[in-house]
């Protein structure tokens, strides 16, 4: 039986960019055959291309494939969720994806759904929105936390290592929130979240990985 309240969150790469096609394949372990897949492209305005790869990468490996576009209110996102074994949420500005979704409601159809079997995977922006706050620069004043939907609890920071600004400020930013957990992941690689608490985390690539910070001290997450 599917396990419900699974969320994977991916720090970087994966098909939307065209890389680390393990990432996918991780997804697809996490549910049944010929799965019913979804696509959000909301954090980067329905972007084209990205839309296109989406059916390219899982064409031939899931029973159903479509997209919500972007001007989807929260009657059409209920509808286009029904039956969906995974939602695939791509990156992009995560405040516009994080206000785009409380505006239109969807985040509790997509909660919902979550707690009845539906996997939510994403990269990024579409990774890390989930957990209660997030690093990002998606505000245009430099990495700042951002208030997330709290589907996970705890911060996150992707592209950590990437990025080599975010890794000072991310741990500034946790060591004032000692009261949680707060997790860091580097591109090609993912965190593993169940019922809202982080489980460990997957990996793509060589020496990409996963660690969770408490205030300026990090811990390995043990690998899912």
């Amino acid at each position: 039986m599917q396990q419900n309240g699974i969320i994977l969150s991916f720090g970087g790469g994966g098909f939307t960019h065209d890389t680390d096609p393990e990432l996918e394949d991780i997804c697809l372990g996490f549910l049944p055959e010929n799965p019913a897949l979804g696509y959000v492209g909301w954090a980067n305005n329905d972007d084209e291309t990205r839309i296109a790869r989406f059916y390219q990468r899982f064409q031939g490996v899931a029973g159903s494939l479509s997209h919500l576009p972007k001007h989807s209110g929260a009657a059409e996102t209920q509808d286009w969720l029904a039956g969906k074994d995974m939602v695939y949420f791509a990156g992009g500005n995560t405040a516009h994806l994080i206000d785009r979704l409380i505006a239109t409601d969807a985040h509790t159809a997509f909660r919902a759904a979550n707690k009845n079997g539906c996997v939510l995977a994403g990269v990024s922006a579409g990774g890390v929105c989930w957990f209660d706050w997030v690093l990002s620069d998606a505000g245009g004043q430099g990495y700042q936390p951002l208030r997330g939907l709290s589907f996970v609890h705890g911060g996150v920071c992707p592209h950590y290592t990437s990025e080599p600004g975010r890794a000072p400020l991310f741990s500034r930013a946790a060591s004032e929130r000692t009261d949680s957990a707060a997790f860091a992941i580097d591109d090609g690689a993912g965190i593993v979240c169940v019922d809202g608490v982080v489980q460990g985390y997957v990996c793509a690539r060589q020496n990409s990985a996963a660690c969770g910070r408490r205030g300026l001290d990090a811990d390995q997450c043990q690998r899912a």
